[in-house]
Formats: C-alpha cells, sequence, structure tokens
C-alpha cells in the first residue's frame, strides 16, 4: 500500500531497520551516473539511467505523506528519500506523475518511463515478479476507518457491506478477501470523500494514511488496526542491479547517519516505531 501521522488519534507505523505534475529539484554534485536509453546494468557496473544526469521517479501524486504538491511543489517523505538516493548518485531528481496502476504492474519501468518507482509501495509477490525491490524502509499495517453510525466495529463486520478502498492496493484485497462489497477509488482523498458523503460505510487503507483523515475528519473512528507487516520499498527495472546496488547503499547510509528518523520525524510524526499525534497534512491516499 501506499504513510505521515498528522492524526488527532495516536496510531503505530513501525519503521523497518530501514504527466501532468512534475517536479524537478538539483541535488548538486558532479554527474556520477550516465544516461542513455536503457536503464540497467550488471552488479557493480556504472548506473545507467534514462536521461543525462537525472533520476526520473514514477510516483503517483497525491498520496500524502509521501508524495503530493504543495505550494506548487512535490514533497513528501519518498521525495526526500529520492532526492537523497539522487544526491549520492550526484545527479538531480525529475519527479513525475504516474498512475498507480503503471508503477504496480512494473510497466512504467519496463517502458523506461522512469529509473526507479517512488509511491509507498507495498512489496509483494505478485509485485517482486514484476520489479526489483530495494530493502524496506518502512513498515506500515492497514487500519479500517469507519463513518459514526456504521455500526461496523471491526473487520468482522464488513462482510457485505460497502467498503471503499483505493483501487490496486493492499487494502482492496483485504476487504475484498473479507467478504466487503469494496467500491474503488482513484485516490484515497476521493476514498475518505466516499465515506464523508455516506458511499461507503468504511474504508480499509495503510493507518499512515488515515491517520490525516481522522485528523481532517475527527468524527470518523479508527476502530482496527490490521497487523499485516507490510514493508514498503523503492522499486527499479527487473535486473537493473547496478542502480538497486546504489539504492540500497544510500537507505543504508540514511539509516546509519540518522537521516530515515529525521524523515520519520517530520512526516509520519515519529523516530521511533509508535506513532504519536501531529499537524493536519494535506489530502491522504493510499497504495
Amino acid at each position: 500500500m501506499k504513510s505521515r501521522f498528522h492524526g488527532a488519534a495516536t496510531l503505530s507505523v513501525l519503521a523497518v531497520s530501514a504527466l501532468a505534475l512534475s517536479a524537478c529539484t538539483s541535488t548538486g554534485g558532479g554527474e556520477e551516473a550516465s544516461g542513455g536509453g536503457e536503464s540497467g546494468g550488471e552488479s557493480g557496473g556504472e548506473v545507467s539511467l534514462i536521461s543525462p544526469g537525472t533520476l526520473t521517479v514514477c510516483s503517483d501524486i497525491p498520496y500524502a505523506p509521501f508524495e503530493y504538491v504543495e505550494d506548487g511543489e512535490t514533497v513528501g517523505f519518498d521525495i526526500d528519500l529520492v532526492n537523497r538516493i539522487a544526491e549520492d548518485l550526484g545527479v538531480e531528481t525529475n519527479v513525475i506523475t504516474t498512475p498507480f496502476e503503471a508503477i504496480e504492474t512494473g510497466s512504467a519501468l519496463d517502458t523506461d518511463q522512469c529509473d526507479l518507482a517512488a509511491s509507498g509501495m507495498t512489496i509483494n509477490e505478485e509485485r517482486e515478479s514484476v520489479m526489483d525491490f530495494s530493502d524496506p524502509y518502512l513498515e506500515d499495517n492497514l487500519a479500517l476507518l469507519v463513518a459514526p453510525d456504521s455500526g461496523i466495529e471491526s473487520v468482522a463486520d464488513i462482510e457485505g457491506q460497502r467498503v471503499g478502498a483505493q483501487q490496486a492496493t493492499t487494502g482492496e484485497d483485504y476487504a475484498r478477501d473479507n467478504g466487503a462489497d469494496v467500491v474503488q477509488y482513484e485516490t484515497s482523498s476521493l476514498m475518505i470523500q466516499g465515506l464523508n458523503t455516506d458511499d461507503v460505510k468504511a474504508v480499509l487503507g495503510n493507518i499512515s494514511v488515515t491517520g490525516p483523515a481522522i485528523a481532517d475528519n475527527p468524527e470518523l473512528r479508527l476502530v482496527e488496526e490490521i497487523e499485516t507487516g507490510e514493508q514498503l520499498g523503492l522499486a527499479v527495472k527487473t535486473g537493473n542491479t547496478a542502480l538497486l546496488e546504489r539504492v540500497n547503499e544510500s537507505l543504508a547510509a540514511m539509516e546509519e547517519d540518522g537521516t530515515l528518523d529525521q524523515l520519520k520525524a517530520e512526516w509520519l510524526g515519529t523516530a521511533d516505531s509508535e506513532g504519536t499525534d501531529s499537524s493536519a497534512s494535506p489530502e491522504p491516499a493510499a497504495s
């Protein structure tokens, strides 16, 4: 699925030892990674990028707090993450808005739309068959969010009920597996809107993105956190081991120097395994 807490409730986000809109951020440094049509490369080889001097990143925007537009700039947990990776590569970052379906099926990577996918994406077996994942950088559970008078108190109550979920997400899969009449939404903000307008009685999404929904809509209730052990990762085209190694090196360095803790504190409201309350966020999403 696609996590920052700006919730009025205390939620848990676990750290793992850890083309409509676009944003281009200069990272400085020399051009260490090369460009040229195909991304890929053998282990230990030179990183090849689809555009010279630029790490092109596919992301499903908006998906706060991972990626969203604020004051004309693309910001978020994932954006800070990929900017650091680009800096380590000595190149710039170009983030392009890409439908999540194109990201999770691997087609955006396979057709060289981007070098790297960063979209609060859960690592699972199906996705691993069409792309190569980095080491996980965050772990995130699902949560069941309900309207005040829904009568739903747990996942056991959603069978036969209209339950919203962002399409192509683990929340959708979980709702369907538990007998819900699933209503698909293109974005999580539309999903929350559906809950507020009584189109659905509940929604299932990552706890990291239902937190902001509670902050902005205090009448909603989080009735159950589902321990799924979902791990989030960045992804590259299958076989692009040269770039994958550099991504993992950057993630390890960020864990070592405390950057990951700083990002969790800034975007998730916590620097350890327990979420804390924080201020309201822009419209949430899930994947």
